[in-house]
């Protein structure tokens, strides 16, 4: 059965602003219906109500207008990694609430998800991987106090953290492009186990020039 086009809208007047939230969830909607590979400025345009040329007075090109929707993803997820942050619990409660709410709002997003690492388009990704980085370092960032207040154990806080973020986005990647069914409770209990068992206890250090010293 062919994939339906997304539904026209209606042009009216509206501000730069809300003529550019109104392309993103425009082009959303398309990248979602008919796959980036398939999906045109025209497409985005006409499911916006737009001409096409006005797209390109607020986005380069479909590869930069891909990665605005997933920014707009990621300043979600910013919002809830600070929100959760400025509540002030103690350093573990904060990590587990943070893992709780991002895997949430990621497996409830899983369809971008598919869209996005589904693209195969080089610089697409490029640019989602740079605005990805930003949630990474923020995270990151508590680790690494944390280890210096003594809550973390991990030899290197920030390098760990790294891993076990590429490790559960890794992870979601996965199951999600494989429509895997998601049990979200029991995902999260994994994470969490794997999040204290990595910042808990420090391995032994290795001597890469005598490793068996």
């Amino acid at each position: 059965m062919p994939a339906q086009s997304p539904r026209r809208r209606t042009r009216v007047v509206m501000s730069p602003e809300d003529r550019r939230e109104a392309i993103l969830k425009a082009a959303g909607e398309v990248f979602s219906t008919i796959g980036f590979s398939k999906a045109t400025t025209a497409t985005v345009a006409e499911a916006a109500g737009i001409a096409q040329g006005t797209i390109y007075l607020y986005f380069e090109s479909k590869e930069h207008l891909l990665a605005a929707v997933w920014e707009r993803y990621v300043e979600a997820l910013l919002h809830i990694t600070n929100g959760i942050l400025d509540r002030g619990d103690d350093w573990w409660s904060t990590v587990d609430s943070l893992w709780a709410a991002l895997l949430e709002h990621a497996v409830r997003n899983a369809e971008l998800h598919r869209t996005v690492y589904g693209s195969s388009n080089a610089k697409a990704l490029e640019l989602c991987k740079e605005i990805n980085q930003r949630v990474i370092d923020v995270i990151c960032a508590y680790v690494a106090r944390g280890a210096e207040a003594g809550a973390f154990q991990a030899t290197a806080p920030t390098m760990t953290c790294r891993m076990i973020y590429h490790a559960v986005d890794g992870l979601l990647d996965d199951l999600i492009s494989q429509h895997a069914e998601i049990n979200l409770p029991e995902l999260t209990a994994w994470v969490h186990e794997l999040t204290h068992r990595a910042l808990t206890a420090p391995t032994p250090r290795v001597d890469f020039a005598n490793p068996a010293s």
